[in-house]
């Protein structure tokens, strides 16, 4: 895992970890289960294509979905959100992508 998406995985970890008021990152990260394999697949495919500042907004409309509704986006909204900011930055996705799914 690069520096990064550890990086931006982390603060998703601690958002999780406030917002559901869980006493460590490990209980938040089991909290986030599978849905933490999903971020982490988008900010690495992000990061990828349209460079870290597309990764960091990313992961930002993660972190406030799940302060602001207080539940996790699913892997589907994050791929969505993911490829639309892709191409705000003016890359295109390939259908191969996990963003393209």
């Amino acid at each position: 895992m690069s520096a990064v998406t550890k990086e931006f995985l982390t603060e998703i970890d601690e958002t999780t970890q406030e917002v559901f008021d869980l006493g460590t990152i490990r209980a938040a990260k089991r909290k986030e289960g599978s849905r933490r394999k999903a971020y982490e697949k988008g900010i690495k495919e992000v990061n990828a294509i349209a460079g870290r500042d597309a990764a960091r907004e990313l992961t930002d409309w993660i972190i406030q979905e799940i302060a602001d509704k207080q539940t996790l986006p699913t892997a589907r909204r994050v791929r969505k959100r993911g490829a639309r900011i892709c191409r705000d930055h003016g890359e295109e996705i390939s259908t191969g992508s996990w963003l393209g799914a």
